[in-house]
């Protein structure tokens, strides 16, 4: 009684263990199927015409294409049927031979109609999934790509898409052809002998097996050595960017090592995947041939027993030699629904991805900005909460400076203004109205944040200075560059404005990146202009000069600037000393040195270092 009690216990939990596999699998086959519907519905939507010809060309093909080894095995008969009555006559060949020629030109008509078609439509899905995916990143928040790879975007953005591209043309057109080709050769050989027939065809689901497990072995090994590649492709790039750093501590044999070491385990993945497909190969060669000795041997016997005719035999032959390259495809048709769903899943968790920072579009902010005031202000990276409480505010007749040790929230502060994030709590107003309701672009266009890392195109000065403005007269550049101090400099290049800057501005100093930073934000017109340690590499003298010229504006503008350094923000209205994300010390350069608090211990530390603190 013990054991059969036991034995249902078993019995029941291997049922629940099933059944909830069986569920996992169906929801994951309903999600992937669901994104495979999702691919399909751009060719669907807008190439209904190509998709009707391509299927028609399809059709036709294959038809055709099936039809050579009838009208072959026919001809055979024909002559041998000649011969018997003593008129023998390479008429029914010479026959036989135009009519496959004319065959063979029409097949490889609707073949082309069928490719280009395939291919078309595949374009036009890869086009509209960059469209998409790349609208889809522009939307998202800071905080999604603080938490991903650049390099596992940019995959996505070319491999996962190129994956969708082809399952246009290597899966749902490819199942149309190998369906009716397939059972069209199957009813034709059947047609000629049932035991022959299927003697011919056994060797269709041992090489559809083959395939398709040599497939997706080599789907996942391929995704592995996609894996190494970006390993290997890493190390390449951390060297050439960083090629002075190897220089100058003679690290050529340690890199080249180093090197040596990623680029090996892709020779070794590579080879495991020529092993893997020149086994596969083999064995679907052995299948065949052993199918086609067999069929060879019966077929002979059935000839001399006069149950089939030669032509007959000859054109089962036919059939079987075409049928094998279409069906050694089987495999590539399993790689592509695999890859495709694996690849749209990856796509879709992107565009799919909800929004923090949602832009409300339509409401307009163009007026001029009287005061911006933080107000409670408290954000968090997860369950870390880097600013409490902040609360000050600024005018055009009020500039705002911002200091304290690193990792003390500043940085996060100044994306917080233009809303690159959302609060956790508190608000940020313009005006008295939360930031919140304003279209992004609007908002961005009034709030502009000078960003410490000084990011330039490998374009020319013209056309980094004019980013944010690209209509923008040859005039104003001048004027903005004047303003930024750095117009001098580029009028003393031999292509002055025209001159290439080199990737990411590596030909200019870093006191000239952050100067020509500042250019392109005063061709911006912003109402409110953030430095975040913008002007670090400027001398004092240089950067004095560029915020006279801009407080010289005469436009309102509202200046914040963050620094590390003193001098950047001793002039201005009121100072914010910030330490773990709290301000600890708030007032003018006097009050807070008379106050002998965090503040005067940092001057006398930058401008006095002879005193004691």
């Amino acid at each position: 009684m013990f054991f059969i009690f036991n034995k249902s216990i078993i019995i029941l939990s291997v049922y629940k263990c099933l059944k909830k596999k069986y569920k996992d699998f169906s929801k994951n086959l309903m999600f992937l199927s669901k994104n495979l519907i999702r691919v399909l519905r751009f060719p669907l939507k807008n190439n209904k015409p190509d998709l009707l010809l391509s299927l028609i060309s399809i059709i036709f093909a294959a038809a055709l294409q099936m039809s050579i080894p009838y009208y072959l095995g026919s001809s055979i008969d024909t002559a041998l049927n000649n011969n018997e009555t003593g008129n023998l006559s390479l008429r029914p060949f010479i026959t036989i031979g135009i009519l496959v020629l004319v065959l063979s030109i029409a097949r490889g008509i609707f073949s082309f109609f069928h490719v280009y078609q395939g291919e078309k439509m595949g374009q036009s899905v890869a086009f509209n999934l960059r469209k998409e995916y790349f609208n889809k990143l522009q939307r998202l928040s800071f905080n999604y790509h603080d938490n991903v790879h650049t390099g596992d975007l940019i995959t996505k953005g070319i491999i996962d898409i190129e994956g969708c591209r082809m399952f246009i043309n290597t899966g749902i057109l490819r199942i149309v052809f190998l369906s009716v080709f397939i059972s069209t050769g199957a009813i034709l050989v059947l047609n000629v002998d049932l035991f022959l027939g299927l003697l011919a065809l056994s060797f269709v689901p041992v090489i559809g097996i083959i395939s398709s497990y040599a497939r997706l072995t080599l789907r996942k090994e391929w995704y592995r050595l996609q894996e190494q590649l970006g390993i290997l492709t890493r190390v390449m790039d951390e060297n050439l960017s960083g090629v002075r750093l190897v220089r100058s501590f003679m690290k050529q044999k340690y890199e080249l090592e180093k090197y040596s070491i990623a680029s090996q385990v892709v020779k070794s993945m590579t080879f495991r995947q020529i092993s893997i497909r020149s086994f596969s190969i083999s064995l679907n060669s052995f299948a065949f041939l052993i199918s086609m000795s067999l069929v060879v041997y019966f077929g002979s016997i059935a000839v001399l027993e006069n149950k089939i005719t030669l032509g007959e035999l000859t054109s089962l032959i036919a059939f079987m030699s075409i049928l094998q390259g279409p069906v050694r495809q089987i495999g590539m048709l399993v790689n592509s629904f695999a890859r495709a769903s694996a690849t749209s899943a990856r796509l879709f968790e992107v565009i799919d991805k909800e929004e923090d920072v949602k832009n409300i579009e339509g409401k307009s902010f163009n007026e001029p900005v009287r005061k911006i005031k933080v107000e409670n202000l408290s954000f968090s990276y997860g369950t870390t909460k880097v600013l409490k409480d902040i609360n000050f505010e600024a005018t055009p007749n009020h500039s705002i400076g911002i200091v304290g040790p690193p990792g003390s929230g500043k940085t996060t502060l100044s994306r917080l203004l233009p809303r690159f994030y959302n609060p956790t709590e508190g608000s940020i107003k313009l005006n008295d109205i939360n930031i919140s309701t304003f279209d992004l672009k609007d908002l961005r266009h009034s709030v502009n944040l000078v960003d410490q890392d000084n990011f330039l195109f490998s374009d020319t000065f013209f056309e980094n200075v004019r980013y944010g403005d690209p209509a923008a007269p040859k005039e104003k550049v001048n004027w903005s560059t004047d303003k930024a101090q750095i117009y001098n400099h580029i009028d003393t290049l031999p292509g002055k404005f025209d001159t290439l800057i080199g990737e990411r501005g590596v030909q200019l100093s870093g006191g000239q990146r952050q100067r020509l930073s500042v250019s392109r934000t005063l061709l911006f017109e912003s109402k409110v202009v953030i430095f975040d340690d913008s002007t670090s590499a400027i001398d004092t003298q240089t950067e004095k000069k560029i915020r006279e010229e801009m407080m010289s504006l005469g436009t309102g503008i509202t200046l914040i600037v963050i620094a590390h350094r003193i001098s950047s923000v001793m002039n201005l209205d009121e100072i914010l000393y910030l330490d773990s994300g709290e301000i600890v010390e708030r007032g003018n350069h006097n009050e807070l040195i008379k106050l002998n608090g965090r503040y005067s211990e940092l001057y006398n530390m930058q401008i006095n270092p002879e005193l004691k603190v």
